[in-house]
């Protein structure tokens, strides 16, 4: 039988006799050091970082709320730029372009009115609703400023021309106003004639349009019906007297020269 050889001991000298302990192999953990070691930090593991605060503490300085309750403000100081109503009554606030518009609405107003209403000479009879350059003739004469209308207790020959043509014409009472709505619209008839007849000065030389008429005044002329025509009467030694005539079919068209 072989003899068991003794066993060696692990540790010798001082260590050994004071019992320490062998160290713990890889890869175990040790238990914590208690006693002495321990409350003097001989090999204790470091305090937990709980205690220090942490890096991104300086939250506090983050929400400026001062400059978010700065913009209420302006709001205030633009309110008393709010009084612009008064400008509408005077006009004075209004900018060019409304001002302008303002003017041609107004300027549209007043030829509107004069397409409907103008007065005739002297101011003594009103005429209704005429078209946009429409002429008026009484009695186969153009109505001028500078014409008397005729005499005639039993009413006037009233009638109208648009672009040279006879329009509408119709006998209407005399009266302060004459409203060309009353009258018929004109149907074109083709050859239809009139006469002039001019009178009061004698020996004058007078033209129907470009044709200068046969004869000296006082004379009678047949002339085309529905159309207009420039009359000008010449006499020596005076200004030439200018007038504008229109027949309807069959109608006699007096011209009085001073």
């Amino acid at each position: 039988v072989s003899a068991v050889p003794p066993a060696r001991p692990s540790h010798g000298g001082t260590h050994a006799q004071y019992g320490v302990a062998p160290a713990p192999p890889p890869g175990t953990h040790s238990p914590p050091p208690t006693g002495t070691h321990a409350a003097y930090g001989g090999a204790a593991a470091p305090p937990p970082h709980v205690a220090a605060p942490p890096p991104h503490s300086p939250a506090p300085a983050r929400p400026p709320a001062a400059p978010v309750a700065a913009p209420p403000a302006p709001v205030h100081a633009v309110a008393p730029a709010a009084p612009v109503p008064p400008a509408d009554a005077t006009g004075k606030g209004m900018t060019p372009g409304q001002r302008k518009g303002l003017v041609v609405g107004g300027v549209g107003l007043v030829l509107a009115g004069l397409a409907l209403v103008f007065l005739l000479p002297k101011g003594g009879v009103e005429v209704r609703n005429a078209q946009e350059g429409e002429r008026v003739y009484v009695s186969g004469v153009l109505l001028e400023p500078s014409n008397a209308l005729p005499e005639d207790a039993s009413g006037w020959l009233v009638s109208t021309a648009v672009e040279g043509k006879l329009h509408r014409f119709g006998k209407v009472p005399k009266s302060e106003h004459i409203d060309l709505r009353t009258l018929a619209d004109a149907a074109p008839q083709a050859d239809a004639r009139g006469t002039l007849s001019v009178t009061g000065a004698q020996g004058c030389r007078v033209a129907l349009g470009s044709q200068v008429l046969q004869g000296q005044t006082p004379l009678a002329s047949p002339m085309p019906a529905g159309r207009e025509f420039e009359v000008r009467v010449t006499c020596g030694g005076k200004p030439d007297v200018v007038r504008w005539v229109m027949a309807v079919p069959g109608q006699g068209v007096a011209l009085d020269v001073p």
